[in-house]
């Protein structure tokens, strides 16, 4: 009997730009699931590197892949609601293509839904590389939903490239993300989200995010912030009530992001994150170590 007529259909999908040094480890890291129904939805965003000649590669392989490619660079938001439009799975996972994805991220995600409808997304804990691969910290996200739905008013919940959403809990004319976000585009997509069910992340690690001082978010914090924190004064315009605490931690944060420099902003996310500190929650069997060394991947 074939165990895959009998699970349901996982959407995973994967915006991509420039992300060539990095991207077979991202492909492989979904191929090689232990869940086996699953499509690949996989955008080039108008890569300038050779992102588009390893993705057409790899769909000519693996008949679970769908390639797309964009004319032009149309930025992460658009590209990720057209593959969105494109996905045909009750349940959308996100990756991103710099990171990877533990070889039972899916089955885990998919079972914890499962048993769990009244949560609409979960995402997990993750382990923080580097460009070269190196492990270098965690990013510890709480597992109580009532907690995530504080948090999500001062900071991120859920690592957006982990997360699993149940697309039956959703009206067929959900919005997702908004199109003129460039960076922060996930937090918009979360206070949406709840509005439908629970958000929470699994005790499980189940991804390895890279930190990349390239990315947009890091090369500049205060835009970032600034986009973060118009999507929570959207979410309570629409009837989003944030604690005592968050409202308290949002002053906070406004009066360091306009006193601070970027480079002092970032170094001070990187001691709050866990990143590049000798006193961190990495699992035993990631501390001083790389990719290559974990067997942990499969």
């Amino acid at each position: 009997m074939n165990a895959k007529k009998h699970q349901p259909l996982i959407s995973v999908i994967m915006p991509v730009y420039n992300a060539g040094n990095f991207l077979i480890e991202a492909i492989e890291s979904i191929l090689d699931q232990t869940y086996q129904n699953l499509e690949f939805i996989i955008i080039d965003d108008g890569s300038t590197d050779n992102s588009w000649e390893i993705i057409k590669n790899y769909s000519e392989k693996d008949k679970r892949i769908r390639a797309f490619k964009n004319s032009k660079n149309l930025g992460v938001s658009t590209t990720a609601n057209f593959a969105i439009n494109k996905a045909r799975g009750q349940f959308i996972a996100r990756m991103d293509a710099d990171d990877i994805s533990f070889f039972d991220r899916l089955e885990k995600q998919v079972r914890f839904l499962a048993k769990n409808p009244d949560i609409i997304a979960v995402g997990g804990q993750c382990v923080v590389i580097d460009e070269k691969n190196k492990v270098i910290g965690d990013k510890i996200f709480p597992i109580n939903p009532k907690k995530l739905r504080e948090m999500i008013f001062w900071s991120i919940p859920i690592q957006q490239p982990s997360i699993m959403i149940n697309r039956s809990l959703l009206p067929k004319n959900f919005n997702w993300y908004f199109p003129a976000c460039t960076s922060a585009e996930e937090v918009n997509l979360l206070f949406k989200l709840m509005k439908y069910g629970k958000i929470t992340n699994l005790k499980d690690w189940i991804l390895f995010y890279r930190y990349s001082p390239d990315s947009l978010s890091h090369k500049n914090p205060k835009k970032t912030f600034w986009l973060t924190l118009k999507s929570r004064i959207g979410a309570a315009k629409s009837g989003f009530t944030p604690t005592p605490k968050a409202l308290a931690l949002n002053l906070s944060q406004i009066i360091i992001i306009a006193l601070l420099p970027s480079k002092t902003i970032n170094n001070l996310w990187h001691f709050l994150r866990g990143i590049s500190r000798e006193k961190t929650k990495i699992p035993e069997f990631a501390k001083n170590k790389t990719l290559g060394e974990l067997t942990i991947l499969r």
